[in-house]
């Protein structure tokens, strides 16, 4: 059973944990007040299994922190810690379902046998809904092959009538014939690597599951795959231009959280869900319109060649520029595909340089043929590199040298981690955070985090982005461990240090 001690006298705090860890339980956090403790929460995987807070804390105190816990945690115990054997206090913690009400100074067999008692509560109630997730388990698997079989049925026009689909109407989740339903396509994009057909099932099933988990959080629908690397979808939504919005932002996350790009395709609105092969019929087109106009850009390689600009490594650099030109060269598109895909990379590496505070000026390609639109990018390119002097490295480490230009390239990256970091040097990373630590005090992910919250301070101080916002484009997704990590490094709150900013 794991625990959470909230308590803002510290040594009460430190005590308690003692005790707790002597009997034999694990703690598994501590928080000297509610909203730290909320905080913490939002920061873990999993929630404890008990919360034992004191009820008199400054911010949040224990019981308000108590009923957030219960509204969105409500499968965790709570026991109230108390220096008043007070009758007010206990009918109301009565009230929240507090699990425990417990007085100081605690008894140490007092504790134990509270402890002893809410573990068997907590052992017989994840029993009990083991039982139940396994029937929930068999029911929706039931269910959701049940309804992906009457869609495929009505894509392939295979339904007899309309009540062949409105008799499971069960299965769904919104209202088969009085919906407003918007829909589409989803198909593994072609990069120019081969992929055997389980490859591109895997990658469906992938896009699939994250499909499932960030826009249908947001609508009523369903996502099921069409064949192994196409997907069909249908959402609530009586406004396709909003649907267009959400596939637009849905193709770019799978190309950064999961490293597959899609293209996509929506079609009209329809009354109802009989209407849906309509819908898709429509969205393939459009797809198929679509991808003669969008044609894979090397964005990986772009990357590659402004961290090794940004390092100052020359020969990687003009390495990385014929490796880009090539990808582009090798692309069947149009002449204008390529004059697009030159001016996003011109565009890139302005922001570079002056980012670097380097000198820089664009190429002339208006009115270049396709072959002299490739040697007039390449002559650029390399008159760039050569003007690129080659940069002071501040550590004697190429390693650790290539390794920052990294993070600095990739800050934003949520899912950067020390096992990327180490595989893009070829080396270990328990090899590369000693390294890194002699070489700058700091290990890998505490110089990510100081060059995070150095850029957040720049973002409060230059733009009127939301906390939520800036904590996104810093590389964290949950805003409130965004604000936990600012306050630590910074010693301010980011609302606090924007006010203090204001008043200068």
């Amino acid at each position: 059973m794991e625990i959470l001690i909230v308590e803002d006298e510290t040594l009460i705090r430190r005590g308690l944990e003692r005790m707790i860890c002597d009997l034999g339980y694990r703690v598994a956090g501590t928080a000297d007040d509610g909203e730290t403790a909320l905080q913490w929460l939002e920061s873990q995987t999993a929630p404890p299994d008990l919360i034992i807070t004191d009820i008199f804390m400054k911010y949040v105190d224990g019981l308000e922190l108590i009923g957030m816990v219960n509204a969105k945690y409500p499968s965790v115990k709570c026991a109230l810690l108390s220096g008043h054997d007070d009758f007010r206090l206990a009918q109301q913690a009565i009230s929240l379902k507090v699990c425990r009400y417990l007085t100081k100074p605690i008894n140490r067999e007092e504790l134990r046998d509270a402890l002893d008692e809410i573990r068997h509560e907590v052992e017989q109630e994840k029993l009990r809904k083991m039982d139940l997730l396994r029937w929930e388990q068999r029911h929706a698997s039931s269910v959701l092959y049940v309804r992906d079989k009457l869609l495929s049925d009505l894509l392939e026009s295979r339904l007899i009538s309309s009540t062949d689909i409105l008799q499971h109407a069960d299965c769904f989740d919104f209202d088969l014939k009085g919906t407003l339903l918007s829909g589409g396509v989803i198909r593994l994009q072609e990069t120019g690597r081969p992929m055997s057909q389980r490859d591109s099932l895997l990658y469906s099933v992938a896009v699939k599951h994250l499909f499932t988990e960030t826009v249908l959080a947001e609508y009523r629908g369903f996502v099921l795959l069409k064949d192994s690397c196409t997907l069909a979808f249908g959402v609530c939504e009586d406004k396709p231009e909003r649907l267009r919005k959400e596939a637009v932002q849905f193709a770019d996350m799978s190309a950064r959280m999961l490293g597959v790009p899609v293209v996509f395709g929506t079609g009209s609105r329809a009354a109802n869900l009989l209407q849906f092969r309509q819908i898709f019929a429509e969205a393939c087109e459009a797809m198929e319109q679509s991808s003669k106009e969008r044609h894979f850009y090397p964005l990986e390689l772009e990357q590659k060649l402004r961290v090794s600009m940004r390092a100052g490594d020359r020969e990687e650099a003009r390495t990385n520029i014929r490796l880009m030109i090539e990808a582009i060269a090798a692309s069947p598109a149009p002449s204008d595909y390529v004059f697009h895909s030159f001016y996003k990379l011109i565009e890139s590496l302005e922001a570079l340089f002056r980012e670097l505070e380097l000198p820089f000026a664009a190429p002339q390609l208006a009115g270049l043929p396709r072959t002299g639109l490739m040697d007039r990018m390449n002559q650029w390119l390399q008159e760039c590199v050569s003007a690129l002097e080659p940069r002071r490295q501040e550590y004697p480490s190429e390693i650790v040298t290539k390794v920052i230009a990294h993070m600095q390239e990739c800050y934003a990256d949520g899912s950067l981690n020390l096992q990327h970091l180490a595989d893009l040097v070829y080396v270990h990373p328990n090899y590369l955070t000693q390294m890194f630590r002699k070489t700058t005090g700091y290990s890998c992910m505490q110089y990510l985090a100081r060059l995070r919250m150095e850029q957040a301070k720049k973002l409060l101080h230059e733009s009127d982005l939301k906390i939520s916002e800036i904590a996104e484009k810093v590389g964290y997704d949950n805003h409130l461990y965004f604000s936990s990590y600012f306050k630590k490094w910074i010693g301010k709150s980011p609302s606090d240090y924007k006010e203090g900013l204001s008043s200068q």
